[in-house]
């Protein structure tokens, strides 16, 4: 019998064993944990061979598990969608079909090991010298790594903090800085594509951990969030009602929850940060390792925005994942893997988060499908390529139509007014205006300058790399529909049951999908660029390792909230005196039902601590800063007309008698609302001197004649 017959036969055991446990619930103690790891790492083995059978096997399982992953992720989405209970039933099933899809993986043609055309791939020989300087350089890359993950280490906080830069030690930057440049230097000198890739991992690392470790509560609002709708999902197996997005996160992460018992908030925590830093440098080492030297490789990874990846969300692993698939896809247009590897990414990401998912699958199949000599496919090519970019209006204008409670308002006349053009493109235009703070300049003009050094260099890749002109132009089309895709968003579109400033985000993230895009198509040019360089004099390649080491620190910079001479954050993060404040309500109101008038960190303290506790019919107790109703009544407390009148509105909405009101120092008017709203209170209680000042209303005790108190009388009764 021959491999593929021996590993069918043992899959086929692995398969039996599996499902057998699960339906004749045989308690084997220790043995049937055993029996899984070992049945998902041989099967990852499997797959990693059969996608990627011109690669070490130690290159593809890696591949191989994540794509094993990638199947049961999309088949416990299927499960639950179709209406089942999520469980040990759904991870035996979708374990077992993940497992044969593994086996079908090598059922395909066998791909042509002869198709090497201008590939060119370091064969020196470990020499004494070239094995110690790249001990020396790893070291010192590590060394590094060492000192930023102390530095965030020792600026752990609890506080309610705008931006995470000065708690760290002086130096980070810099120390980040000679991360990137000691794999750039790594690539010229030691041109070895495996150093260059653990080079490139250890430089992601050093910016992606940083909101891991300093943020001791948890990064951002969303991810408390869908930390607490995987909690649900993990006592209960269900989520109703069903969401038509995140659950390819969702079964994932409460997947490797039960297997591992690695608590949701710390697989959340990692999930993201880890596999960007990880997957997007394996996946680029092995669709460019026809490009030499490795430094590209390099440059590629400088110049991507990470502030996707610096947490967990399913925007962030649906760009990740999505992203692999887009870079996969060239290996499978080379026959360097076949294109299960590129399409179960791509499905993935589709299930996670489709309005990242889509596009990305869709402009890998084009790839894929440009790689077929057929005039048919070659055409269909080029339109899938602009359907990328298409998908996403196309899918906003269908659901607004038949969706109830998605409330866009269109005005597609904006698109034949030029000033709403140049407005718009305008904004790509890197220009600062008279700032002279050099770092946070540099930094502000590397963010702005992104989609025109990208589309600069994709051209150039179509002069200058004529044997990838094909997949370079798909991704500069798809790139710039998504371009022009989010210009007719922000344009056209008004997506107000959003908050104001959050209304453009689906537009910005189209933006950001299209410069990862350009940067990848660009990618023959800059291996080009760094070919030429290391036939140059000495100091040129050290010239460029420098501006790689300044681009990838800028990113770096730009990947977390700024509050600088340029750019000032107007988020705070979740602090200990948000938690304490929640946990003080829930305790004061015992059991009776309450509604809370707070901000967002104080209602994403609230979802860590109590998760989706009580709504009234569709209202949250507290306010969703995505929109919602309350929300505006909290706004409206806080701006407009802090009066019993607004706190009888809350309880109406919250269909309760008690409300409170949450005040943070560092809310707008926090002083002259403090006195306002005192004067107010039934009662009232204060956090760390005033920090966070918490306000009690009991609907069913207030005097009527309350309720029509101006707002003058108000202030003056406060002072």
């Amino acid at each position: 019998m021959n491999e593929r017959t021996l590993d069918a036969l043992a899959g086929i055991i692995f398969i039996i064993t599996i499902l057998g446990l699960e339906y004749l619930h045989l308690d084997i103690g220790p043995a049937r944990a055993f029996i899984w790891i070992f049945a998902i790492l041989f099967h990852a083995y499997v797959f990693g061979k059969n996608a990627l059978p011109k690669r070490h096997w130690a290159a593809g399982t890696p591949i191989g598990l994540l794509l094993l992953m990638a199947v049961q992720s999309v088949i416990q989405t299927c499960w639950f969608y179709a209406g089942s209970q999520l469980g040990s039933v759904s991870d035996a099933w979708s374990l077992a079909i993940a497992m044969a899809f593994a086996h079908l993986a090598g059922l395909g043609p066998d791909l042509i090991l002869t198709n090497e055309t201008n590939m060119v791939v370091s064969q020196e020989s470990w020499t004494r010298r070239r094995t110690i300087l790249a001990c020396f350089l790893l070291g010192a890359s590590v060394l590094c790594l060492v000192f930023v993950i102390w530095s965030t280490w020792q600026g752990r906080t609890l506080a309610s903090i705008r931006t995470p830069w000065p708690l760290l030690a002086p130096g980070t930057l810099a120390t980040i800085s000679l991360l990137w440049i000691t794999a750039a230097l790594s690539a010229w000198s030691v041109r070895s594509q495996f150093m260059t890739t653990i080079h490139a991992i250890l430089a992601m690392i050093g910016t992606l951990s940083i909101s891991s470790i300093i943020y001791r509560l948890g990064y951002g609002f969303d991810g408390f969030l869908h930390i607490a709708g995987e909690s649900v999902l993990m006592k209960t197996g269900v989520l109703n009602p069903k969401p038509f997005y995140y659950i390819g996160q969702y079964v994932f992460t409460t997947w490797l929850s039960r297997m591992t018992q690695i608590p949701l908030t710390d697989i959340d925590r990692w999930l993201v940060p880890v596999l960007a830093a990880t997957l997007l440098p394996a996946s680029l080492a092995l669709a460019f390792r026809r490009y030499s030297p490795n430094a590209g490789l390099v440059l590629i990874l400088a110049c991507l925005p990470l502030s996707m990846f610096v947490a967990t969300t399913p925007q962030g692993l649906a760009a990740t994942v999505g992203l692999a698939a887009v870079i996969l896809s060239l290996s499978a247009a080379r026959q360097d893997v076949t294109t299960s590897a590129p399409i179960w990414l791509g499905l993935w990401s589709v299930a996670i988060h489709p309005l990242a998912g889509l596009p990305l699958l869709i402009l890998a199949g084009a790839i894929i499908m440009g790689s077929d000599r057929s005039k048919i496919f070659s055409v269909g090519s080029w339109l899938a390529a602009a359907m990328a970019g298409a998908i996403v209006p196309l899918a906003f204008l269908a659901a607004s139509q038949y969706q109830n409670g998605l409330q866009i308002e269109w005005n597609l006349n904006n698109l034949t007014q030029l000033s709403s053009w140049l407005q718009t493109f305008s904004q790509l235009v890197p220009w600062l205006g008279n700032t002279f703070t050099i770092w946070p300049a540099w930094a502000s003009i590397i963010a702005m300058s992104l989609p025109i050094m990208g589309l600069f260099g994709a051209l150039a890749a179509l002069r200058y790399a004529p044997g990838e002109r094909k997949n370079v132009g798909l991704m500069l089309v798809g790139a710039l529909t998504l371009l022009l895709a989010s210009v007719l968003l922000s344009q056209t579109s008004d997506f107000s049951f959003l908050i104001s400033y959050e209304r453009g985000d689906y537009a910005q993230r189209l933006l950001q999908l299209a410069v990862f895009i350009l940067v990848l198509a660009a990618a023959p040019a800059l291996a080009k660029l760094t070919d030429r360089t290391k036939q140059s004099m000495i100091l040129a390649p050290m010239a460029l390792a420098l501006f790689v080491g300044s681009i990838g620190t800028a990113n770096a910079y730009n990947s977390l909230p700024r509050h600088d001479a340029v750019q000032a954050s107007r988020g705070w993060s979740v602090g200990r005196n948000d938690v304490d404040a929640v946990r003080w309500i829930d305790q004061y109101a015992k059991d009776r039902p309450y509604t809370v008038l707070a901000n967002q960190t104080v209602s994403a303290a609230a979802v860590k601590e109590f998760g989706f506790k009580r709504y009234a019919d569709d209202v949250f107790y507290y306010p969703i800063p995505t929109g919602g109703e309350l929300y505006k009544v909290f706004l409206k407390m806080t701006y407009e007309d802090p009066s019993l009148d607004t706190i009888k509105d809350a309880a109406r909405l919250g269909k309760s008698n008690l409300v409170f009101v949450v005040i943070n120092d560092y809310w707008w008017k926090s002083e002259e609302l403090n006195q306002s709203i005192s004067a107010l209170a039934n009662d009232q209680w204060s956090i760390d001197n005033g920090k966070v000042n918490v306000y009690v209303f009991d609907v069913s005790v207030l005097k009527s004649s309350d309720t029509t108190l101006t707002n003058s009388a108000i202030t003056a009764s406060g002072s």
